[in-house]
């Protein structure tokens, strides 16, 4: 990963509260760059994502797992995956993170399946961000065509990953602002 996102452009975008910080530990199951990144740089959370780690008793390091959620929701996770950390909820999909290749997945609601979503965390914060200026852009009177195709174009020019499959979870949200849904 090659930062280009800061916490303190996050702080602006989602203010001080709207940034979670997750800790770096030693035993951590995060790859480093994962790890490293989730600990200095944040992770947004809004009413767009919303961050699992607020849920967390604050002296437990150790992050709800895949595994964990699956088994509360009665679903089915492979065994490779089980230990994977669930970041959080963004609409109607469980984002969780690869722990070795640092690849952030989507699992749809009601699904045993993932999508993989962004090549890795900086992608997915990225993507956040991205998302947030449309979000703050977008008025009554707002070119939805426009803002659509400036948030296309900044994602894909950083991981075409996240639009590549129709539908992704990125798609199905822009397709609900060019149809007029909120």
């Amino acid at each position: 990963m090659t930062s280009s996102l800061t916490s303190k452009n996050l702080i602006r975008l989602f203010g001080l509260g709207g940034i979670i910080y997750f800790p770096d530990y030693p035993g951590n199951p995060l790859n480093a760059p994962t790890a490293s990144f989730l600990s200095s740089t944040g992770l947004p959370h809004d009413r767009i994502f919303t961050s699992t780690h607020l849920d967390l008793n604050l002296d437990e390091s150790n992050p709800v797992t895949l595994g964990l959620l699956m088994d509360l929701e009665g679903g089915e996770v492979p065994r490779a995956r089980r230990s994977w950390p669930v970041l959080g909820s963004l609409r109607t999909a469980t984002i969780a993170v690869d722990t070795e290749s640092g690849a952030v997945h989507s699992y749809p609601e009601g699904e045993n399946t993932s999508q993989v979503l962004h090549r890795d965390i900086e992608s997915f914060v990225f993507c956040l961000a991205e998302y947030r200026k449309l979000r703050d852009a977008k008025t009554e009177d707002s070119d939805n065509e426009m803002l659509i195709h400036s948030f296309r174009t900044a994602v894909s020019a950083f991981d075409p990953t996240p639009l590549a499959d129709e539908d992704s979870d990125w798609n199905l949200m822009l397709d609900e602002i060019h149809d007029g849904l909120w």
